[in-house]
């Protein structure tokens, strides 16, 4: 097993290079999907490999149990119900919920 490095600036770098991965999977969704899913794979290892968390924004854009990129209208269904954001991948058809909050706080 590989030694995790104790340097904070190494951190960075892992962060900095899952933002990557992730943009380029963006870019490289419509020609080659199986690629993207790459990219979400080795950001998760980077992200497990130094103990960091991927951000939210980015946590939201593959599924939690194929690991498949996700785009609106590809290959995941958005749908809004009692207050939650129901994702559902299309490659595995599971099911993920997210909590709406209102900016002022409310729940919807």
């Amino acid at each position: 097993m590989k030694v995790r490095s104790k340097n904070p600036a190494s951190k960075k770098i892992a962060r900095e290079r899952i933002w990557v991965l992730f943009g380029q999977a963006r870019q490289e969704f419509h020609t080659h999907p199986e690629r993207s899913n790459r990219y979400v794979e080795l950001a998760r290892k980077i992200a497990m490999r130094q103990r960091i968390r991927i951000d939210r924004d980015l946590r939201r854009q593959y599924c939690h149990h194929c690991y498949a990129y996700l785009v609106p209208g590809q290959n995941m269904r958005v749908r809004v119900h009692r207050g939650n954001v129901v994702v559902t991948c299309r490659t595995c058809n599971r099911r993920t919920r997210y909590r709406v909050v209102r900016p002022d706080g409310k729940t919807s």
